[in-house]
């Protein structure tokens, strides 16, 4: 388990830990996340320093999962491989020493679980359109009766139609020219 005490982590002052470990993440992320179908093996390798009472984490996954199509619900091979990175302050004013694009969060209690922070990063790696390599290459939208789902492109074009002016009703625009000076 990637789980250590602060005391255990001052340890660490001068030279980082560096961990290596592969983690049974599927019943924890199938339990937060049900539409996932399976999870391989995650291979994490990562470090944490301690730095002035705070800590800093950099850990990298490897692994894949099985998520639905977000088109038509066919299981779609989902390779993981990211690093991320986060700051853990142990006082709540250390945070302004650090940009506001890193992460920095406040650890609860002096126990830093790494495992959690892996878990909330798969999960936030789901992207929100997921097709298989068929429906990427066919770029075909699903339609069902009396709807279809259209593309950017396609809704431009549709829209851009809808406003071009109906020739019919140009040629009466002249008949009736008082009509046009009260509106």
């Amino acid at each position: 388990m990637l789980k250590w005490t602060l005391s255990e982590l001052a340890k660490y002052r001068k030279t980082p830990l560096h961990f290596q470990e592969t983690l049974d993440l599927k019943q924890h992320l199938v339990t937060r996340d049900p539409e996932i179908q399976d999870v391989t093996p995650i291979v994490v390798d990562g470090y944490i320093s301690f730095d002035d009472g705070d800590l800093l984490a950099s850990v990298t996954l490897q692994g894949s999962m099985v998520i639905p199509s977000t088109r038509s619900l066919k299981p779609v091979d989902w390779p993981l491989n990211f690093t991320f990175s986060e700051i853990y302050v142990t006082d709540p004013a250390h945070e302004e020493k650090y940009e506001e694009d890193q992460l920095v969060l406040d650890l609860d209690g002096d126990t830093l679980d790494i495992q959690a922070a892996i878990e909330d990063h798969i999960l936030l790696s789901i992207p929100m359109q997921v097709l298989t390599p068929e429906e990427a290459q066919a770029g075909e939208m699903p339609e069902g009766e009396d709807w279809t789902v259209m593309g950017e492109d396609d809704y431009a074009q549709t829209k851009e139609a809808d406003e071009q002016p109906n020739p019919a009703f140009e040629k009466l625009k002249g008949l009736f020219p008082d009509d046009e000076d009260k509106h």
